[in-house]
């Protein structure tokens, strides 16, 4: 698990970006309390909560070790006063009450939720009435600048990560798809679904 984490770093930037777009072109209001669905080893919380101090960050993880991980990365960098890790299923939310979260968001984790309208609903019930949603993840029908920079990218990364970002790939949705997926949920009307080459981005429909 830390060899991951160390990876995840690598991608900093990356994610900053991502970051960058969930607070300010999503406008998170200051002292919000934000849910993040696979938290992993904590990396996207953790700089979020840098990038805006006033938030109170809780991730949700299955996996006992990413969380070990996670804890470990946020004293690091000095945020465990507002970040916090849960273990937990998020098709099974009742941890958390209704009208709980401000924000929820997730990166690279839709295509292992095994049954995502349960998860899209759990969202629903634990967001506020007014709450921002930011679910992305990477397509499965890649465009062509994608496959071209997964062809260069291959010669460069480790085979393990180069095997395991091959299955995500596969195992991730199209547009379409998730778009069908989505309008037998609570979130019916309440989205919009952008994609690059590369993933999709899925977002409340700004008011």
């Amino acid at each position: 698990m830390e060899d991951f984490s160390n990876i995840i770093t690598k991608l900093e930037q990356k994610y900053r970006k991502l970051i960058r777009f969930i607070l300010k072109d999503l406008r998170v209001k200051d002292h919000s309390d934000v849910l993040e669905i696979g938290s992993g080893p904590g990396w996207i919380g953790i700089w979020m909560a840098q990038e805006n101090p006033t938030l109170n960050i809780t991730g949700l993880d299955l996996s006992e070790d990413m969380i070990r991980v996670a804890n470990k990365n946020k004293i690091k960098e000095n945020v465990q006063d507002r970040v916090k890790y849960i273990k937990g299923n998020a098709e099974h939310m009742d941890i958390f009450a209704d009208n709980t979260f401000d924000v929820i968001f997730s990166n690279e984790s839709l295509h292992h939720w095994i049954n995502p309208k349960n998860v899209f609903n759990e969202i629903s019930r634990v967001l506020k009435t007014n709450g921002l949603f930011c679910i992305t993840d990477g397509k499965r029908n890649l465009g062509f600048k994608a496959k071209l920079k997964f062809h260069v990218l291959k010669y460069t990364i480790p085979k393990i990560i180069r095997k395991g970002w091959k299955a995500s790939i596969m195992a991730g949705y199209t547009k379409d798809e998730i778009d069908q997926i989505l309008k037998e949920t609570d979130l019916k009307g309440k989205y919009k679904i952008k994609e690059d080459s590369l993933n999709l981005i899925i977002h409340n429909i700004k008011k």
